[in-house]
């Protein structure tokens, strides 16, 4: 073979090709450092984004047809002494109504949930001085979400298999967390605490962290720090609820 058959050198500095959406969701979960490079430097999200929602609508529907969402209303209504009991019957039609309709537009949810929490996180390290912009830190954030798509698909499996399932089995349907050692009743700030650390919520905010560290050029300790601190207020958040039952048991 001379010379002339040889294929021309690539041009200095050319870009390295991009890997396709479905390379990178296994990399976030196997190797998500390097893959996290590539997306901060080329990002995408449609991909990964359809196959969240395809799950979210699977479990949805699943979720609407075999969850008993009345369970935690009912418990509540019987905490209520006062309430006449057509009235609490009515609450919990309502209540279970409700959660129906919000399992079956869980896609739809899903979408505002990745929107919300891309915008925050963007915001927040824009505001420490970090670079990024929303296409970028989006298409972190639905990558990151593979955890919780692999928790979704688990859950969805159990509670089609179970013939029995009520919305207070949900948050220890999957043994991913120690709530499951406690009674929410009795003690309902340590069940939702033991339930938020979760092996896949540690998992997803590791992702996060290793992601936004690459998209706002921070180390990964500052890209740490500003990770969980929005976790840690989200999580007080959802302490206001149980800490206001302990305060009337």
């Amino acid at each position: 073979m001379t010379t002339t058959d040889l294929p021309p050198p690539p041009p200095p500095g050319a870009a390295a090709p991009k890997p396709n959406s479905f390379e990178r969701i296994a990399g976030v979960l196997i190797s998500p450092n390097e893959t996290f490079v590539s997306i901060a430097r080329q990002p995408d999200w449609v991909v990964p984004l359809v196959i969240l929602l395809v799950v979210s609508l699977i479990g949805g529907i699943v979720f609407a047809q075999r969850v008993d969402f009345g369970a935690p209303i009912r418990e509540a209504m019987e905490e209520n002494k006062n309430m006449p009991p057509d009235a609490a019957e009515r609450a919990v039609r309502i209540g279970s109504s409700v959660a129906k309709v919000l399992s079956y537009c869980a896609p739809v949810v899903s979408v505002i949930v990745l929107l919300i929490i891309a915008a925050v996180l963007l915001l927040a390290f824009r505001l420490m001085g970090g670079e990024g912009n929303f296409l970028q830190a989006f298409a972190v954030t639905v990558y990151a979400w593979m955890p919780g798509v692999i928790k979704s698909i688990i859950m969805t499996v159990i509670v089609a298999a179970r013939s029995n399932v009520t919305a207070l089995d949900l948050a220890t349907l999957v043994r991913s967390n120690l709530a499951f050692l406690v009674s929410m009743k009795e003690h309902p700030i340590a069940f939702t605490l033991l339930s938020s650390l979760d092996i896949f919520t540690v998992w997803l905010l590791a992702l996060l962290i290793i992601g936004f560290s690459y998209v706002s050029k921070f180390s990964k300790a500052k890209s740490a720090a500003i990770v969980i601190t929005l976790w840690v207020i989200a999580t007080l958040f959802k302490l206001i609820g149980p800490a206001m039952r302990a305060l009337r048991g």
